[in-house]
């Protein structure tokens, strides 16, 4: 009897574990704000948010033997396989991310990346993310303001923005991943029958 009361008491919290964000299951990466990464999606790489350019957040794996993340200006990264999660407290959230990287002179070539994905995601020091993401998916706070009066003070709650729906958040997702594969098979980086069996896979996670 005791055994199944704890077995009860535990089952809410292995819930909840499982459901914490980050995660990283069945080859999909979950991030906090909503935005999930998975073999076929296009990554829009923005600027390095260092003195000189470099990336801070999005690093070539050590195995490449190179440090210049400033070629990854602009670039788009499209994911072929992630691998090595690695969740460690708040600011440090990574993946390894293989795919191909297709540079702004639309040179194109194998790469390893390790990015964390979190921090690549926030506006960094004023400048705008390493790692592009619609504006659906920016986390978005509610905004707390207090107004003095001589006799007390009010906490005033104002929301910025109602959230969308997780459904129209995943439709705005798939229809901007697409028009990234578009761009990429206008640009002649995808093939039409890889433009094809890409679009087919996002739009069967509708």
């Amino acid at each position: 009897m005791k055994r199944i009361l704890i077995i009860f008491l535990l089952c809410p919290l292995i819930s909840l574990a499982q459901n914490s964000l980050p995660r990283f299951e069945q080859d999909t990466l979950y991030t906090t704000s909503g935005y999930n990464i998975y073999k076929g999606s296009v990554l829009q790489l923005g600027t390095g948010t260092s003195d000189a350019g470099y990336f801070k957040f999005i690093k070539f794996h050590p195995s490449l033997l190179k440090t210049n993340t400033y070629s990854l200006k602009n670039a788009t990264l499209l994911v072929r396989k992630l691998k090595s999660y690695k969740r460690s407290g708040t600011d440090e959230n990574t993946i390894n991310i293989q795919g191909t990287v297709t540079y702004a002179d639309g040179k194109k070539e194998e790469t390893d990346i390790i990015m964390n994905f979190e921090r690549a995601m926030e506006a960094f020091a004023g400048l705008p993310p390493e790692l592009v993401i619609p504006e659906n998916f920016k986390v978005r706070r509610t905004e707390v303001r207090v107004v003095e009066t001589p006799v007390k003070e009010t906490v005033k709650v104002v929301p910025i923005e109602k959230p969308a729906s997780p459904e129209d958040l995943r439709k705005l997702l798939v229809a901007d991943e697409i028009k990234k594969l578009f761009d990429l098979y206008k640009s002649g980086a995808l093939t039409k029958e890889e433009y094809e069996s890409q679009k087919k896979k996002l739009l069967s996670r509708q």
